[in-house]
């Protein structure tokens, strides 16, 4: 068995290979945490071995994030232009991105005004616009992947020494991102094949509408969740690896369980309920219900962060779905049984929609098309892009068929068996 040490060393090379696929001569942005240092450094040795022209790490802390908040004149508070200017740099030389996650912090921002964070948001989302959609639109390859910090271990294993929670959250995310495997690329490439049968199903379908029900009774008799998701035109789903337009493959999200698609903006009608916490704006949001009408959410409620809730959805096109995933509870994110605190891990242990800007790859040939003609499909456009879990070991889903067929495709749960039988 591997030790400690040449797993972290067999990850970080796995990011760079296989993770952003970093290309000989391509430049690479790391995005971390101070406490991510020991991992960085890893990444920043296995890229100018894969070739790497420059590697940059774009260090930022937490608490310094808090302290401008609380205390900036939020008026002129603004994106500098020297950071607007590294960014269309990045976008232009088409450097990779890795993002790094596993706050030293965890809820550090509790005690910042959800308005003001609102308002800091949107500001640098606008500026920087032009480089987060040349992220969904893959122009870049770009990869999220975890490390472990003393205080997010605490928080998943709060009755653990500190030193233990950390190396057995280093053990969990290692094994997730499978990075434990004899041969790690070779056993995503085995999963991202998986992943794609599913995708498969859908399109031999023509699956067009999503019906989520969780059959559980709510506090008024009725089921938990019954939700009706209409697809934006020329759907097309996705999961497992993606590829650049130069056709250079990488992972996104290492882990990964989900294959996602584009909801129209205009069709998804009734009601559901969250399964996990989430993070909008930095701030937790649990316990959280909406419903919509005519694809827009008309009404909500959370047990906690309804204030976090109420400036989120002052963000234009944030009352719009931007993304629906299907995750299996056979994934070992959910057979953890582990609530991770951080989206990279929980959105793949659960179904879940996220609010906000939708991804160009999940309509057919959108990646080459302009964002009127997006929207025109049906395509959300919005400054935010935030995962909600909805997921559920009772949860149902029904597809309706371009040519008005139902197709049962997850039954408490998981996928149905027919899907795996084509």
């Amino acid at each position: 068995m591997p030790s400690l040490a040449e797993l972290q060393q067999r990850y970080a090379e796995l990011l760079i290979r296989t993770g952003i696929n970093l290309q000989p001569g391509q430049g690479l942005l790391i995005r971390a945490e101070l406490g991510h240092a020991e991992l960085v450094r890893l990444a920043i040795a296995a890229a100018y071995d894969a070739g790497a022209s420059y590697v940059h790490v774009d260090w930022f802390d937490e608490p310094s994030v808090r302290a401008m908040l609380q205390h900036a004149n939020m008026e002129k508070l603004q994106v500098p232009n020297f950071d607007i200017t590294r960014h269309r740099q990045f976008a232009d030389e088409k450097w990779a991105r890795l993002s790094i996650v596993g706050s030293e912090f965890p809820g550090v921002f509790g005690d910042v005004d959800p308005q003001r964070m609102r308002t800091w948001a949107v500001r640098r989302a606008k500026s920087l616009k032009f480089y987060t959609d040349a992220m969904m639109a893959n122009q870049i390859q770009w990869c999220v992947a975890a490390v472990p910090t003393p205080a997010w271990a605490q928080q998943i294993y709060p009755d653990k020494p500190v030193d233990d929670a950390v190396e057995t959250l280093w053990h969990t995310v290692l094994h997730l991102a499978r990075a434990d495997h004899n041969d790690p690329v070779a056993a995503w490439r085995q999963h991202s094949m998986q992943l794609t049968q599913i995708a498969t199903f859908m399109h031999k379908n023509q699956v067009r509408s999503l019906h989520f029900v969780d059959p559980t009774p709510g506090p008024d008799g009725k089921p938990a969740t019954d939700l009706v998701i209409g697809l934006a035109e020329r759907p097309r789903w996705v999961g497992g690896a993606a590829q650049t337009p130069a056709g250079v493959e990488f992972h996104p999200n290492m882990p990964t369980e989900e294959i996602f698609c584009t909801p129209h903006n205009q069709q998804t009608e009734g009601y559901v309920c969250t399964s996990r916490p989430t993070f909008p704006m930095q701030r937790e949001v649990d316990g959280a219900w909406f419903r919509f009408e005519k694809g827009q959410v008309v009404d909500f409620h959370a047990r906690v962060g309804q204030d976090v809730l109420a400036q989120f959805f002052e963000i234009e096109g944030a009352r719009r779905l931007g993304e629906v995933s299907l995750v299996d509870i056979s994934s070992p994110v959910f057979q953890s049984g582990l609530l991770f605190h951080e989206i990279l891990f929980d959105e793949n242990a659960a179904c879940h929609i996220a609010f906000g800007e939708s991804y160009p790859e999940c309509i057919e040939g959108g990646d080459t098309l302009t964002r009127e003609e997006l929207s025109a499909l049906g395509a959300n456009t919005s400054d935010t892009h935030v995962d909600f879990m909805i997921g559920t070991p009772t949860m149902c889903v029904t597809g309706r068929c371009h040519d008005g067929r139902e197709v049962p495709i997850m039954d408490s749960g998981r996928f149905v068996a027919a899907i795996f039988e084509d």
